[in-house]
């Protein structure tokens, strides 16, 4: 028990009657309900012993009470031993963070802080000084850094997080195990932290890769000059922001020590934007694969493993496709890769001129699949970005949030799995990558005056592939044949690094997938196949499908998403595109009803329930109304000439493209009509696609991107033989298919296919 009785410092008692008294903290108030309370409390100011209160409160209470009611206090944290020899106020902050102020103070006193700047303008002297305020041992190092001794911690003042100098900083306190915080006080944005601990967070050279990635025009301009490019700000700022900064800096470093390594930058970076006042956390993500603190070498020199398939019940079926959780749990999961400095995708906010009650749309990040390579591939790289989409806000959220992982772990970073061979040394196990591309003689033939037409990357003709040149390999897992197979590494991860006028492939996005586990990201792989296989035979054959009876579905969001879009005087119908494969697709088209121009939207989706399918196709269709919207507002805004989708939301016309039109001589087709592929576990809708293929005479394969140091599966689905959507004119499905399925009595001449690409 204690010997003088004292509340502590943060709370403020008042006594609301005879039975209650309110505690009142920072973050709230407690209510202790009894009369004793009411009686013993405010003589808790430790001027008294527990003798003494006794002797106080004889004629009040009975002893034995009062004893319970100071040990109840006692153990619900409300008051300590006796008065606490700090200030009242330093004391109230210390115990707000649950930490005996004397206990603080005690720490304070035995602790060493070394500070060494990189920053010639950092305000070291008022860090000095506020340190030194509080007992703390703090000096100034000058050359090489100095590590601070146990129970210390060593600060590194800088104008660049990338400063090379922290290399071999980060490498001697890796050795010696010692933590030590970075800061940047000058600037519009001060960056505090993190506070790096050797085996407990990530190190500095985690961070550095995060930041690199993050640099999208100073990696541009370093290849372009062979040279580092500084940060261009360091010093726009004013001495009372810088002072600021370096205080509130102390008073991490005093709570870290105080707190025994605990502080808010533990593992976390603060950036303050002094124009606004505005404040963000900033993960420090620990790296698995980490060249200083991770598996470094060893990583880069595994090898390839089997991907096995595991049973994966479904949780989660309503919207977006079939997954292993809710839309909510991979939010709250992976809601720290969303940072502009140490994240992997830049931002995660809903598209303006979205209605999100019913047409949700997210926007994530710069979509970097595109590397700043040029000055070309970099402005496309400013204007791409990743979208999410789905009926409800959690999942548009979720979509946009999984679509930048997947776009983020599919560019290249050279730990990459690979073989240096030919295809004709592999033999076997090399797959010809035009048997995936599926570009014809003539477009090689044409590909130098082609591709000087192209606006977008999307068209572009890659030279021929040589068979007897050596290139680098990547694995893919045969799910077919269970064994590798082999792609050229350009085709398998975006940012190769080699020119690309000169690759014989360029990476693209079809079949990439992210999910909650390895079958969930390959079955959503395989969809997005499906469904590009299945838009690329309707499209370029330009045929006539039969449109889709919404009001069959038991889904009320077809209804209330068509009322929604006849609001806004537009129309919105389902085409049916499913090929011979029997796995439902379809085209969900919407044109304006009103005037020229119809501003003709389209979205895509495939997937073994009809339903989902058909969801996925109007919510990509989403996607576009924010752009439409934005038209239809600010109509003489202007737009860049090499918009090839404002060129169409501007031109096309559904008399220019019937086969966006429901074919009138085809019956609807229904709910009924479709193939039941119902199914508990992904594991077996996996199975079921690779069975589908199969009975095809095509082969599914998975090259697995998944990043260690992100958690979610990604992977690149490849069925060499489907078609992507863009414009592959080779032989194959395109000429076959629509005749086999009597869309067509004879195969289209590649001269007749649609002139019109897929633009997006």
């Amino acid at each position: 028990m204690s010997n003088r009785p004292t509340l502590k410092s943060c709370y403020d008692a008042h006594v609301v009657d005879e039975h209650n008294v309110l505690l009142l903290a920072k973050d709230g108030a407690d209510l202790l309900t009894g009369r004793a309370y009411a009686n013993v409390i405010p003589l808790l100011d430790g001027t008294r012993t527990v003798d003494e209160l006794l002797g106080s409160l004889a004629h009040r209470l009975p002893a034995a009470e009062i004893f319970y009611v100071l040990a109840r206090l006692e153990d619900m944290g409300f008051i300590r031993t006796a008065p606490p020899a700090t200030p009242p106020a330093v004391a109230a902050f210390w115990e707000t963070l649950g930490v005996d102020a004397d206990v603080g103070a005690r720490r304070l006193r035995g602790a060493r802080v070394a500070i060494h700047s990189l920053d010639p303008s950092a305000p070291q002297e008022i860090l000095m000084s506020a340190l030194s305020g509080l007992d703390i041992h703090a000096e100034q190092t000058a050359g090489e850094v100095a590590i601070a001794p146990e129970r210390g911690l060593s600060v590194l003042l800088v104008d660049d997080y990338l400063n090379p100098k922290l290399e071999a900083y980060n490498r001697s306190f890796l050795a010696s195990q010692a933590p030590f915080v970075l800061a940047k006080l000058h600037g519009p944005s001060a960056w505090l932290g993190p506070v790096f601990r050797p085996g407990h967070t990530g190190c500095w050279q985690c961070l550095a890769a995060r930041l690199r990635q993050n640099r999208v025009i100073e990696t541009y301009l370093e290849r372009l000059h062979q040279r580092p490019i500084p940060r261009p700000y360091p010093h726009a700022t004013v001495p009372p922001a810088a002072a600021a900064a370096a205080h509130l800096l102390s008073t991490e470093i005093v709570k870290w020590i105080a707190l025994d390594g605990n502080c808010s930058l533990d593992g976390s970076l603060i950036s303050l934007d002094f124009t606004t006042l505005a404040t963000e956390r900033h993960a420090l993500v620990r790296r698995p694969q980490c060249i200083a603190c991770g598996a470094g070498e060893s990583w880069r020199a595994r090898a390839p493993e089997p991907v096995r398939l595991r049973s994966q019940p479904k949780t989660f079926t309503q919207d977006g496709g079939y997954r292993a959780c809710a839309p909510e749990v991979t939010l709250a999961r992976h809601a720290h890769q969303v940072s502009p400095i140490t994240g992997v995708i830049a931002k995660l906010h809903a598209a303006s001129f979205a209605e999100p009650s019913i047409a949700p749309v997210y926007i994530s990040g710069q979509n970097t699949a595109m590397m700043s390579d040029s000055l070309s591939l970099l402005r496309t790289n400013f204007r791409g970005q990743c979208s999410g989409k789905g009926k409800t806000d959690a999942q548009a959220k979720a979509s946009a949030l999984c679509e930048a992982i997947e776009r983020h772990s599919g560019v290249f970073q050279g730990d990459e799995i690979r073989v240096r061979h030919s295809y004709r040394e592999l033999g076997e196990r090399a797959i010809h990558p035009n048997t995936c591309m599926c570009f014809s003689d003539s477009q090689y033939a044409a590909r130098e005056t082609w591709n000087a037409q192209q606006i977008k990357m999307n068209h572009v003709v890659p030279v021929p592939f040589d068979e007897h040149a050596v290139m680098e390999w990547c694995p893919l897992w045969s799910l077919t044949e269970e064994t590798f197979k082999y792609l050229p590494a350009s085709y398998c991860y975006y940012g190769y690094p080699e020119p690309s006028r000169s690759l014989p492939c360029l990476a693209d996005s079809n079949g990439c997938a992210a999910g909650n586990c390895v079958e969930e990201a390959i079955l959503q792989g395989f969809m997005e196949l499906i469904e590009r296989d299945s838009v690329s035979l309707w499209w370029y054959n330009r045929v006539r499908r039969p449109r889709v009876d919404l009001d069959s579905f038991d889904e009320p969001y077809f209804a209330e998403l068509r009322s929604y879009y006849r609001s806004l005087g537009r129309d919105l119908w389902v085409l049916d595109l499913t090929t011979d494969l029997g796995i439902p697709a379809f085209a969900a088209i919407s044109a304006s009803t009103r005037a020229r121009p119809q501003a003709i939207t389209l979205g895509f989706g495939a997937h073994l329930s009809p339903r989902l399918g058909i969801l996925r196709a109007i919510t990509e269709a989403n996607q576009f109304l924010p752009l439409v919207l934005e038209r239809d507002r600010e109509p003489s805004r202007a737009r860049p000439a090499e918009d090839v989708v404002d060129a169409w939301l501007r031109d096309a016309t559904l008399e220019d493209h019937d086969y966006l039109v429901p074919a009138t001589e085809l019956p609807p087709t229904r709910a009924a009509d479709y193939s039941t592929w119902h199914r508990g576990d992904l594991r077996d809708d996996v199975d079921a696609c690779v069975r589908v293929a199969a009975e095809h005479g095509l082969e599914t394969l998975v090259l697995d991107q998944t990043r260690p140091d992100i958690g979610m599966h990604v992977v690149k689905v490849v069925v060499p033989g489907l078609r992507h959507f863009w414009r592959r004119l080779g032989p194959g499905r395109l000429y076959d298919v629509p005749v086999k399925l009597g869309w067509l009595q004879r195969p289209r001449r590649e001269h007749e296919f649609n002139p019109v690409s897929i633009f997006f």
